[in-house]
């Protein structure tokens, strides 16, 4: 996944929590830890070097974690930890951008060359960003005059991340000119839900970019304002959605689902744990026609929202295979001034008990993105170039899907089925 909010640093986290826990050991846990304590000690005790404490506890960790071969399990830094923390939040030091890596094609790719480019997908409201002129399309060739050829989109995130205050510059490529663009850094409140009409005011749209900590609140207002409103066809948009808190994707899902598990957590012993719907829900009518978009971007808490719609029947999925994420990790954080981690303790299966770990979900109406993807709030959204949006509107109307859509999944009834338990 390479889509990041500059700044919220290129972390992953599935639907997380935070916690953590000790429990009893056994005889070699204890000798274990007692290896690795002594070990330590002795290096910051008797070591002819200069050792940085700090230094090598952190490359201890990081080891233990590396063994896991685990992407989504690692230690942090304390900076990383905090900066990835406060994207979960919602809050975080930085220029407030969102970028992607892709290829010549438009693909997603690992390193940046000259056939993979770091290239701006959006930029927030009222953000630095904004506010230095930064703009939907630039490609970045350079922070701070250093190239950032054969870097990933983490390393650059972490050179145009920073605290608020710093000033940072960007090597742009707008349409073949280059410029440079100075950026001071500021505390930047993301916000992750965003609400418009089509059709006249037929058609409600909703996008979620993150499952941050005020996410759920923020949506339920923003529907409620569309309920009100009299709409009864809805689009809720998560392309490009990472993720976030498993809790703000539970209450979101339950906006529409009336009753029965959102998903099901499975853990180490093989112990399944449903996650049930709160059963306070606005928009449960089945009349309410719902329409959910998706593409690679899609991940983790995005999937576990369309894997409860796409199971209840509540919702048909429009655009491109998700990511595949299934699993939830805890963060926990360390004692004194040394990060933290993060840890895979569970695989989600979706309410139907599918694990879409590497698989992702499949949309009921394949769509490719051939056009421009529309964001809402940017000045030059337009609705009009996206055709997994005209699909997902032509399917409310009930008009005559574009040709961009597969229509061989369309035969069935268009209005979404009742919740049901399993």
């Amino acid at each position: 996944m390479v889509l990041v909010a500059l700044g919220a640093g290129a972390i992953f986290w599935a639907g997380l929590t935070l916690g953590g826990a000790t429990t009893g050991r056994n005889a070699d846990e204890r000798a274990a830890i007692e290896a690795f304590t002594r070990t330590y000690q002795d290096i910051a005790d008797r070591f002819i070097g200069t050792p940085v404490p700090e230094e090598v506890l952190g490359g201890a960790l990081e080891g233990m974690f590396d063994v896991l071969e685990d992407p989504y399990s690692g230690y942090m830094s304390p900076a990383e930890y905090d900066a990835a923390l406060g994207a979960a939040i919602g809050e975080f030091e930085g220029i407030g951008a969102v970028m992607e890596t892709t290829d010549e094609a438009g693909d997603r790719c690992d390193v940046i060359d000259a056939s993979c480019r770091l290239r701006v997908v959006n930029v927030l409201e009222g953000a630095p960003a904004e506010a230095a002129g930064l703009l939907a399309g630039d490609t970045v060739t350079a922070v701070d005059g250093e190239s950032l050829e054969g870097t990933t989109i983490d390393d650059s995130v972490w050179r145009i991340r920073g605290p608020r205050g710093s000033d940072v510059a960007l090597t742009i490529d707008r349409g073949g000119d280059e410029l440079e663009v100075p950026i001071t850094r500021a505390t930047v409140v993301a916000d992750d839900v965003r609400s418009a009409t089509f059709a006249d005011g037929q058609v409600g749209y909703l996008s979620i970019d993150n499952f941050s900590g005020n996410v759920a609140d923020d949506f339920e207002a923003d529907l409620r304002a569309h309920l009100d409103a009299g709409r009864d066809r809805l689009i809720v948009d998560v392309r490009d959605d990472p993720g976030g808190f498993v809790d703000a994707t539970v209450e979101i899902s339950s906006q529409f689902i009336a009753e029965g598990p959102v998903f099901w957590e499975e853990y180490a012993d093989g112990t399944q744990v449903a996650v049930e719907v709160t059963g306070d829900g606005i928009a449960t009518d089945p009349g309410l026609e719902l329409v959910l978009l998706v593409n690679g971007g899609s991940a983790s808490a995005s999937e576990i929202l369309g894997g409860a719609l796409q199971d209840a029947g509540r919702a048909r999925l429009i655009g491109e295979p998700t990511f595949g994420k299934g699993t939830v990790q805890e963060w926990s954080e360390l004692p004194g001034e040394n990060g933290g981690y993060r840890l895979s303790i569970a695989k989600w299966l979706t309410r139907d008990k599918t694990w879409i770990d590497g698989e992702g979900l499949t949309p009921d109406i394949p769509v490719e993105l051939d056009g421009e993807r529309y964001w809402p709030g940017t000045t030059d959204a337009d609705p009009g170039l996206d055709p997994q949006l005209q699909t997902a509107i032509a399917l409310l109307l009930g008009e005559p899907l574009p040709d961009a859509a597969t229509t061989t999944v369309v035969e069935a009834s268009l209005a979404p089925a009742a919740s049901t338990s399993p």
